[in-house]
Formats: C-alpha cells, sequence, structure tokens
C-alpha cells in the first residue's frame, strides 16, 4: 500500500495538483470566508447550497442538487468501475439570526460557522480546481459536493436522503469534517430529545404549594448529572438547553430541556436515553409529594384556595434527531488507504473510532466510509467564537485531494484502490 501511493503521490500529474493547491491557497480560503457569510442553519441550506453549485459549474463541472439541497459534482468514470462519494455538509449550527460579521485576531478568521464545516466546502471546492488544473480523471465514478442536515436539528437529512430515501450505492464514502489530523473510521450512536414538563400553573403566593414544572426540571436535571455512564463502550451525556417560565411572579405551567446522549453501542445510548426519561417521570411524582403538607394548610377549613390542590404535572418526551452508527474495523480496506495516504502526504493521522459525522449514515448500511480533517487550525466549534487559522491550511487540501485519488485512481496513472463491493 506504501509503494502504491508513493508512486501516485510522485506522478506528474498529483504533483502539478499539489502545486496548483499551494498556489491556490489565497482562493480556498476566500471562498470559505465568502460561503461561511451565508446563514445556514440546518433544514435551511438553499441559498449556501445554490451559491457552492455556482462554483462548481464556474470550474466547468456537471452538477445535480436534489430536493434537500444535497448538491454534487458528478464525474463519470469506466462502466462498471466503483463508485466513491465525497461530501462536506452545508449546514451550520447557528440560527438564521445570528450575527455572522467576520473580524480577524491575528492570523485567525474569526466567524460563526466559519471552519464546521465550511472549510470542509473549500477543500471540495479546491480539489475539484486543482483536478480540472492538473487534468486529473479518476479512474471510477466520484461524486464530490456538499450536502444538508447534519447538524443536530438536521438530523442527517442530507444523508438520510441520499442513502436511505434514494438507495444510492457507493463503494466508499468519505466526510470531509473538521480540521487537523484525525481520521475517524467509526460512527458513535446517538439521540437528541427533549424533555417537557406542564402544570396548570398559577400565582406564585397565591398559589403556593401548587406543582412547579421548574423546579420538577430542576430536581430532574440535578439527579441526572449524578448519572455516570460506562467508560468502555464510551458514553456521553450532556443537558443541552433548557426553556421556561413566563414571568418573576408566576408558577410557570410549561417548561422543557434537551439531552444529548452519545455511545459507542446503540443499546447502551437507548439503556441510558431511558434511564433519564424515568427520572423525569420520578420527579414529577416526587414534586407532588413534596408539597402535601402546604396543599393541606391551604385548602384547610375557611381558606380561599386559588389552585386545584389535586394537580399533578405531566412529562412528554420527544425524540428530535439521532442515528445509529457502526464500529469500523481499522484495518479495513478503506481504513488502511486513507492511512497510507495521510502518511505519504507528511501526516501521522490522529485515529479516532467513533464521532458523529455524515459517515454515520452510510457506516450504519455496512457501507465503508471514514471521515478526513481539512487543514488549517480552528477553535470554538459550535460556539459564536468560533475561529480558523488558514496558515499552511493548503497541505490538508493536498492531502485530501491524495486520499480521494488513491481511492478513486487516475485514469492512465493508476486503477482505484478501493475495492468495487457495493455496487456489483
Amino acid at each position: 500500500m506504501k509503494e502504491k501511493l508513493a508512486a501516485l503521490k510522485n506522478s506528474e500529474k498529483v504533483k502539478k495538483a499539489f502545486e496548483f493547491i499551494k498556489a491556490d491557497e489565497e482562493n480556498t480560503v476566500a471562498q470559505q470566508i465568502e460561503l461561511a457569510g451565508i446563514p445556514a442553519y440546518s433544514n435551511h441550506e438553499a441559498e449556501k447550497a445554490a451559491r457552492f453549485r455556482e462554483m462548481i459549474e464556474e470550474m466547468g463541472y456537471e452538477t445535480v442538487q436534489d430536493e434537500v439541497c444535497n448538491t454534487f459534482a458528478v464525474i463519470p468514470g469506466p462502466e462498471g468501475s466503483p463508485i466513491v462519494m465525497v461530501s462536506a455538509h452545508l449546514d451550520t449550527v447557528f440560527p438564521l439570526e445570528t450575527d455572522l460579521t467576520m473580524h480577524m485576531e491575528g492570523s485567525r478568521i474569526c466567524r460563526p460557522g466559519i471552519c464546521d464545516d465550511t472549510r470542509g466546502c473549500a477543500e471540495v471546492l479546491g480539489m475539484l480546481r486543482a483536478m480540472k488544473a492538473a487534468d486529473i480523471k479518476p479512474a471510477c465514478t466520484l461524486y464530490i459536493g456538499g450536502d444538508s442536515g447534519e447538524e443536530g436539528v438536521g438530523n442527517f437529512r442530507g444523508m438520510r436522503h441520499i442513502f436511505n430515501t434514494k438507495g444510492t450505492k457507493v463503494d466508499a464514502f468519505v466526510s470531509v469534517d473538521g480540521c487537523g489530523d484525525q481520521l475517524t473510521y467509526g460512527g458513535v450512536s446517538d439521540v437528541q430529545y427533549r424533555i417537557t414538563f406542564k402544570g396548570p400553573g398559577g400565582h406564585s403566593m397565591g398559589a403556593y404549594g401548587l406543582v412547579n414544572p421548574l423546579m420538577c426540571m430542576g430536581r430532574t436535571i440535578a439527579k441526572i448529572e449524578e448519572l455516570r455512564p460506562p467508560l468502555d463502550p464510551f458514553t456521553i451525556f450532556n443537558v443541552s438547553t433548557v426553556k421556561g417560565g413566563t414571568g418573576v411572579t408566576s408558577i410557570a405551567s410549561e417548561c422543557s430541556f434537551t439531552m444529548d446522549v452519545r455511545s459507542a453501542s446503540a443499546d447502551v445510548m437507548r439503556a441510558f436515553h431511558e434511564k433519564c426519561v424515568e427520572i423525569a417521570k420520578q420527579c414529577a411524582d416526587e414534586e407532588y409529594e413534596r408539597w402535601a403538607e402546604v396543599r393541606a394548610f391551604q385548602t384547610a377549613e375557611g381558606k380561599v384556595v386559588r389552585f386545584d390542590p389535586e394537580a399533578k404535572i405531566t412529562v412528554e418526551h420527544e425524540e428530535i434527531s439521532g442515528s445509529l452508527g457502526a464500529v469500523q474495523d481499522e484495518n479495513c480496506e478503506i481504513v488502511q488507504i486513507l492511512k497510507a495516504a495521510y502518511e505519504a502526504a507528511g501526516t501521522e493521522p490522529i485515529m479516532r473510532s467513533l464521532s458523529s459525522t455524515d459517515a454515520n449514515i452510510p457506516l450504519s448500511l455496512g457501507i465503508p466510509a471514514a471521515t478526513i480533517s481539512g487543514g488549517g487550525k480552528s477553535g470554538g466549534t459550535h460556539d459564536i467564537s468560533e475561529w480558523y487559522d488558514p496558515t499552511d491550511s493548503y497541505k490538508g487540501v493536498q492531502r485530501n485531494l491524495l486520499c480521494v485519488l488513491a481511492l478513486t485512481g487516475i485514469e492512465g496513472v493508476c486503477e482505484p484502490l478501493i475495492s468495487k463491493t457495493q455496487t456489483k
């Protein structure tokens, strides 16, 4: 494998592409900045997808764009050759009203969404330009572009549409996401859900003793915080957002919080998720019992009661998004090809067995898939403080192009290294 990757890297076409990528770094970063300035909250990517499509077509590539904004250049290969798909996600976690004003802090470009995953989109564009400049034609069919709805509320909308709705078959899938030297070869199972607490509500004094959804929610969160999921299989949980209340002198009638649970084991993930819901229901019962003495006092003979003393809190549970991942052997074909490409490009990959990326969906269907990282450095991901440092970022585009070409091969230079397993 190492010999094949060394030969590929040292071929005249790849050398020419690498030279172009280095000279083109400023243009790649400029497109990244432009795309990051277009609001693209999950399920609202149409404007960004349209501009992304224009950028691809300006190079002379044919594109396809479906009803959920998945946007790909299609480069057909010889009949019967493998099919490879490479994608970055177009959406970001930031609501449409988010201020996307850019500012600089030294070499850092500060703008919400500048990295995750707009850098991936920019790298896709950079790879396409380099292939055109070096007259590189893949030796198999290549779909390369951007997809929609990867982030939490998007629930992998783009990937689900491609693989579940359309039933697309590919022999290898590669996600371009994040920055650094990571090579991720497995998908974590995850679930995001909302727990809502409802009661009649009332005046903070006049209805004192009434069950209080906000206090019940606080107790629920505190008890969940005391839980410790297993470290093997690795499992994480997070209380993400809280909402509720109507006024400072009111007992709330409704409140809610959202949670994110992820695990290397789908069974462990579901069990932890169900435990959290169970705790919420237990806390609702406890809330009623905690106020028994006050209710008895309030309803004593001669008292004016301004609330239903028998009212209880109801708990509702709603799954927002989630997916099943899959653990893939580090020694499987696609991982070994990509690892060899990293090394040939001068990068020792940081191997990660689990993450939540677009690769989750194909992995869950048994399709060889992995996630490669973009060049440069970044920080503040998923926060309005997100930043990107493009110093030597061209090296990431070079490495990732080598990863793609290792899978697809180059007409007249080498055959695809990936096997045709899914599209026979």
